[in-house]
């Protein structure tokens, strides 16, 4: 297997110490979870990969409109048709191109999503000014209400959403909530809080993260300020090919990993973490993952 590591300082100095020890993320399920392949979004941009992380507990019927488009090869050599440097990158507008009917259903909102925290615990480390709590959950910058909300509850269940930092694949929209469709779009920088903050955080859905290739997004090519990002599709970079890791034969499937934020190993960096809002929390070092290969 070839492996390849996208990690922080701190990790990379621990792993170099450890020599041939350390067998890989599959013999340490106690420090490392694998993505499901079923929810695992490869995506080439300008010949360089992106690994996509999809959540359906977040956002069940995007990540199922997507994961429909994905299959019917709609989003394949679709434009990057707004891209704006500091902002985001949008794309899959499927009926541009394709003209593609019927149309994929419009989608209700799913900005935020119901917890419980006995089932899915978040690892907490900060609190806004709001009340809310700011933590990880596998990897992704949350944000919510306290988990004794939902001892209170019944259900049991605590309002959860995750937040617009670097990476997150997020849906477009049009002014109403419940008008998402096929468009997407990728953070290239945070634009976190809610919208009179300046954010786009609880009020667009959130369906999955990018765990490599952040470099490649923030690649993609960017339009004019004064055309507020748009591009002509002679003119854009494009989404050349979107494939379910699933669907790749298994001979040459990566498998990717998460280091596991309710690890033993991480411990001592989620005590070490604080974040008293959702952009200092996204301006914390990124849970590391690790992309291993079967050989050629």
């Amino acid at each position: 297997m070839f492996r390849s590591v996208v990690l922080g300082a701190a990790f990379a100095a621990s792993l170099s110490g450890l020599g041939s020890a350390w067998a890989g993320p599959a013999d340490d399920p106690a420090n490392w979870r694998k993505v499901d392949p079923e929810n695992l979004l490869q995506l080439t941009i300008n010949k360089q990969e992106v690994l996509v992380e999809m959540r359906p507990d977040f956002a069940p019927k995007h990540v199922e409109q997507v994961k429909k488009i994905t299959r019917d090869t709609n989003y394949d050599k679709l434009p990057f048709h707004r891209v704006i440097d500091d902002f985001m990158a949008q794309g899959g507008e499927v009926y541009a191109i394709y003209q593609v009917y019927p149309r994929y259903p419009i989608l209700k909102a799913e900005f935020t999503f119901n917890r419980d925290p006995k089932k899915t615990p978040v690892q907490w480390f900060g609190n806004t000014a709001g009340g809310d709590r700011l933590g990880w959950l596998d990897g992704f910058v949350v944000q919510g209400q306290p988990d004794e909300i939902a001892a209170i509850s019944d259900p049991p269940a605590a309002k959860t959403w995750a937040v617009h930092c670097s990476g997150i694949a997020s849906m477009a929209r049009a002014d109403a909530p419940d008008s998402a469709d096929t468009q997407f779009f990728l953070m290239r920088h945070p634009r976190t809080g809610k919208p009179d903050e300046g954010g786009l955080d609880a009020t667009y859905t959130i369906w999955g993260r990018a765990l490599t290739g952040l470099d490649v997004i923030r690649g993609i090519k960017a339009g004019a300020d004064a055309d507020d990002g748009r591009l002509a599709p002679s003119q854009a970079d494009k989404l050349t090919k979107a494939v379910i890791v699933a669907d790749i034969p298994e001979s040459k499937r990566p498998a990717v990993y998460v280091r596991r934020t309710n690890g033993p190993e991480f411990a001592a960096t989620l005590a070490a973490a604080t974040a008293s809002d959702p952009n200092q929390a996204c301006e914390l070092l990124p849970v590391e993952v690790i992309v291993e290969r079967p050989g050629q």
